[in-house]
C-alpha cells in the first residue's frame, strides 16, 4: 500500500473561521471565549469582526494570545474612547488610538491571520468589508456607532458601525475562505424598544431594533454559535468585565465538542 500512497490525495484540512459580533462593553465576553478556544487547542486562521468584535478580532489576527487580550482588556479606560460631551457624537479617534496602542501602524497584510472588519457607508447606504490599509483606522470605522461617534471618512466613504447592517459577520468569514464558521454573539438580548420620547433614547432603540434583525441572519448562518447571555450588563460601561469574561468563557466551553466535530468531518 505504501507504494501507492503518494498517489492518494490528502484530505484538505477545513479552514475554521471566527465571527465576532458587536455589543459594546459586552465584548469582554469575546476575551473569555477566546481563552476557552485556546485551552482547547483551537485556532482560527480566518477572522471577521464587527464593532467591538473588530477590536478583539484585529488583535487576535495580529497574533495576540488569550492572555495578551485579557491584559489589554483590563487596561482599557472607557474615558479614552468616548471623548467630549456625552450627548454629542465624538470623533472615533479614541478607538483608533486604542487599537494603535497595541498594533501601531500595522496594516492588514502584516497580520498573522486573515482578517476583515465590517462598516457601513452612509453615502452609498451599503456594507463595506475592510481588508486593506491601516487596521486601527479601519477598526475605528467599524466601531463608529451612529449618534455616539462621528462617521469615519475613508476613501470617499463616510463609515459607521457595521452593526447597522451586519452585526455578526458570519458571511464575511466565509468570503475570506472559511469552510466552517464559529460565531460569538455577546448581545443576544439586543432589540429592546423604549417608551421614552427623548432623541437619544429613540435613536438607540431604533438602532437596537435594526441590529436585532440582521443579527438573526448572522446567528442562523453560523455552523456553531456561542451565545453569551449578558442582558444584566451595560453595553456602555466596563462594570462587571470580569464576570462578562467568565460568561463568555463558559459559553464557549459548551461548544468546544461541536467545533471539534466540524473539524473531524
Amino acid at each position: 500500500m505504501a507504494i501507492f500512497s503518494k498517489f492518494v490525495k490528502k484530505k484538505k484540512e477545513p479552514v475554521l473561521g471566527l465571527a465576532l459580533g458587536g455589543g459594546g462593553a459586552r465584548g469582554y465576553a469575546h476575551l473569555g471565549a477566546l481563552k476557552a478556544f485556546a485551552e482547547a487547542g483551537l485556532t482560527f486562521p480566518v477572522v471577521a469582526g464587527t464593532s467591538v468584535g473588530a477590536i478583539v478580532g484585529a488583535l487576535y489576527a495580529a497574533g495576540a494570545n488569550s492572555d495578551d487580550l485579557i491584559h489589554a482588556g483590563v487596561a482599557i479606560d472607557p474615558k479614552e474612547i468616548k471623548t467630549g460631551p456625552i450627548f454629542l457624537a465624538s470623533p472615533a479617534k479614541g478607538i483608533e488610538n486604542l487599537v494603535r496602542r497595541f498594533l501601531g501602524d500595522m496594516g492588514f497584510k502584516e497580520l498573522k491571520y486573515k482578517f476583515a472588519c465590517v462598516a457601513v457607508d452612509l453615502i452609498e447606504a451599503k456594507q463595506i468589508i475592510l481588508t486593506e490599509g491601516n487596521i486601527a483606522r479601519a477598526v475605528s470605522a467599524s466601531c463608529a456607532v451612529p449618534g455616539v461617534f462621528q462617521p469615519v471618512v475613508m476613501n470617499g466613504c463616510h463609515l459607521v458601525d457595521g452593526g447597522v447592517l451586519n452585526t455578526i459577520p458570519t458571511d464575511v468569514a466565509r468570503v475570506l475562505g472559511a469552510d466552517y464558521v464559529v460565531a460569538v454573539d455577546v448581545n443576544p438580548t439586543r432589540g429592546g424598544g423604549t417608551a421614552s420620547t427623548s432623541t437619544v433614547e429613540v435613536l438607540q432603540a431604533s438602532l437596537r431594533i435594526v441590529t436585532a434583525q440582521n443579527a438573526a441572519y448572522g446567528r442562523a448562518n453560523a455552523d456553531v454559535l456561542v451565545s453569551a447571555e449578558l442582558g444584566d450588563f451595560s453595553a456602555s460601561k466596563k462594570n462587571g468585565f470580569e464576570q462578562m469574561m467568565e460568561i463568555g468563557y463558559n459559553a464557549a466551553r459548551k461548544e468546544i465538542d461541536n467545533i471539534k466535530a466540524l473539524l473531524a468531518q
